[in-house]
């Protein structure tokens, strides 16, 4: 039992950090020895529930807690129900579409759709990005509760990923509270400074989401007038993606 509760210490303790950490801030995170904590690190690395930079020596959440998550929701897998909906998007706008998963303080890539243009945005599947970066992640913090704002923004750097990442607390919840209005997100240069997005929370219980659908291309094509367009796009798509998982297909 002793055992149980230390991994179960080590695991949660990356829900209370936004980045990757190493042996010594988890030993005082959870009050226990550093090599101690190293072999329990060592032991989820390779069972797939974390996942280690060898250069920094730093740990992360790793992709087998993806289907912990995905199993939490029931048996249905979320990247196959996804799939024909993402498709259909992709098909009608012509551009790529993405579904993120909230993961801990982040959210992480877990499937695409690409577009079929020659020019076209691609992500990297598996790949973590921070709430407050774009189209994606502010998509699904516009479904926090005022209380679990505050705690997000209170424990996160906003480090900035491009020269467009929003850095200012009170102008991230202005824009929060224009997302919430119209039901997306719209982000040019946030998280990558050649891209732009359009995006929409996917809610499977309660009010929060779990996670989202995007679309984004080059943002020279994804310009104003052309999101505005997306937006009821995207939405719907999610709005369609969370009546699957809340088991109503109608």
């Amino acid at each position: 039992m002793q055992a149980v509760e230390r991994v179960s210490a080590v695991l949660l303790s990356f829900t209370e950090s936004s980045r990757d950490l190493g042996v010594t801030e988890i030993a005082e995170a959870v009050n226990l020895p550093k090599s101690a904590v190293h072999r329990i690190l060592e032991a989820l690395t390779k069972s797939g529930l974390l996942a280690k930079d060898p250069e920094r020596s730093k740990y992360s959440l790793g992709p087998r807690l993806m289907e912990l998550s995905l199993a939490s929701l029931g048996s249905m897998d979320i990247r196959t129900l996804s799939q024909p909906v993402m498709e259909d998007v992709r098909d009608a706008v012509g551009e790529t579409v993405t579904l993120s998963f909230v993961v801990g303080k982040e959210r992480m890539y877990v499937a695409q759709v690409e577009s079929k243009q020659d020019v076209r945005m691609t992500v990297e599947v598996g790949r973590r990005a921070p709430l407050y970066a774009g189209a994606s992640g502010r998509a699904i913090l516009m479904t926090f509760s005022p209380a679990d704002l505050d705690n997000y923004l209170a424990g996160v750097d906003l480090a900035p990923l491009t020269e467009r990442t929003i850095r200012d607390r009170t102008t991230l919840r202005s824009m929060l509270d224009v997302d919430r209005r119209r039901g997306y997100s719209v982000s040019r240069g946030e998280r990558d400074s050649y891209a732009a997005a359009v995006a929409a929370p996917i809610v499977a219980r309660g009010n929060r989401a779990i996670g989202c659908f995007s679309i984004c291309g080059p943002h020279e094509r994804l310009k104003d007038a052309v999101a505005e367009t997306l937006g009821p796009v995207v939405t719907e798509a999610a709005a369609k993606m969370s009546a699957l998982l809340r088991g109503n297909s109608d």
